[in-house]
């Protein structure tokens, strides 16, 4: 079933998207590759709210039975898939297998699916970013028909096919449908702005506390601004840092909702990212008479929080949420 075409379109499609040719010798660093994506994602307008555990927000764009469009880390890669509520997970294909993730993105922005074949391939030229692999090139949601229903997963260019994750495995077609999406170019809802001598006007805070994101051993690390010496305290390892370059989380519309363990709430706000590229959330804890703001890690199932110099680590916590 695996099909070994190279669509003639497939260094067209690379140069069109700023990449020339991305081969297994030229990888993408982490960062490189999720700026990339970001900026994919707001060119075409695609708009990803993250959750966990087969929930999606109202506005989830629909595919196939009763599933929804989405999308999960994995090794390294943004994949495409479908979101199966049934499953409570984003099934992706990778690796020969169906990967079942239980955090995830579910696009909520509109689009129309383009048939594709080995002989009209005309189709990926149209067709919109909505992933990353693990190096570096650019992923498309596509769809087959497969056992009487309409599954999504991933068109890879220079794979020829579109690999979806079925009953356990990754399974492969020439023929398929892609995804392009019809929304306008998206401005940010939030941001990040460096540290300066004082601290900006607008600068997000939530009761007492100010949101900051700081760097550490290849890592982006969310955590607790220091209004006093002007420094983000973030932990790692299980130790504690004050880091004087930092940045401050800039008009979020958004509250702290209370959860637990590894559960991700619809809308919640990436701050960052781990050493090996795990996404990380914002979350918030009452140590005594302080709010502390951490870095909620879903697959430690925890929310860590600097103190003392040390590292505290709470299974139940509050998480930044946008008002969607």
């Amino acid at each position: 079933m695996v099909n070994t075409i190279s669509p003639p379109v497939l260094y067209q499609v690379q140069f069109l998207a700023g990449l020339g040719h991305i081969g297994a010798d030229a990888p993408l660093d982490r960062t490189a590759r999720q700026r990339i994506l970001q900026r994919r994602d707001h060119s075409s307008g695609l708009r990803w709210i993250w959750a966990s555990d087969g929930e999606v927000p109202p506005s989830a764009v629909k595919t196939g039975e009763g599933c929804y469009l989405g999308r999960a880390f994995h090794v390294g890669s943004v994949t495409p898939g479908r979101v199966d509520p049934e499953k409570k997970a984003c099934c992706i294909p990778w690796g020969g297998d169906e990967q079942l993730k239980s955090v995830y993105e579910v696009l909520c922005t509109d689009g129309e699916f383009v048939p594709v074949t080995p002989d009209s391939t005309e189709g990926l030229l149209k067709a919109t970013t909505a992933g990353i692999s693990e190096q570096g090139e650019p992923l498309f949601i596509g769809r087959v028909w497969c056992d009487g229903q309409w599954i999504s997963g991933k068109v890879q260019r220079s794979h020829g096919v579109c690999y979806i994750g079925y009953r356990g495995k990754e399974m492969a077609f020439a023929e398929y449908e892609v995804f392009v999406g019809v929304g306008e170019p998206l401005q940010d809802e939030h941001f990040w702005v460096n540290n300066v001598l004082s601290i900006p006007q607008d600068a997000s805070q939530f009761e007492s506390c100010h949101v900051g994101r700081a760097r550490h051993r290849n890592s982006l690390l969310p955590g607790t601004v220091d209004l006093v010496k002007l420094q983000c305290h973030v932990t790692w390892n299980s130790e504690g840092f004050s880091k004087s370059r930092f940045q401050y989380l800039y008009n979020c519309q958004g509250r702290f909702v209370p959860t637990k363990d590894d559960h991700i709430p619809v809308g919640a706000v990436q701050g960052g990212f781990s050493e090996f590229g795990e996404p990380l959330f914002i979350g918030r804890v009452q140590v005594g008479m302080k709010l502390l703001v951490g870095k909620v890690q879903p697959s430690h199932k925890v929310c860590y929080v600097p103190m003392f110099g040390g590292e505290l680590k709470y299974s139940e916590y509050e998480i930044l949420v946008l008002d969607l």
